[in-house]
């Protein structure tokens, strides 16, 4: 997805037509195109998400190790590798 898309879309906005696609996936009976076509646009989304959230980690990060307040947690170790402990 290029930049100009993830600049126009809000995480919340995106989370939302995600959670519509699934919602018309279970439930709608879709003919093969359109069932495609949705779960094409629900993948773009969720990578959009994750792209966001990871952006999101790392600047929580950065304020944190900014601050001389960051610890480190099991979740940064295994995203970052231990990069930015304290030592």
């Amino acid at each position: 997805m290029c930049e100009e898309v993830r600049n126009e879309i809000k995480f919340e906005d995106a989370m939302k037509r995600l959670e519509e696609i699934v919602k018309s996936l279970e439930e709608e009976n879709l003919d093969l195109d359109e069932a495609i076509r949705l779960y094409e646009e629900g993948i773009k989304l969720s990578k959009l998400c994750n792209d966001i959230l990871r952006s999101v980690e790392k600047r929580v990060v950065l304020i944190e190790k900014l601050n001389g307040e960051y610890v480190e947690n099991d979740i940064t170790n295994d995203i970052y590798g231990g990069l930015g402990q304290k030592e």
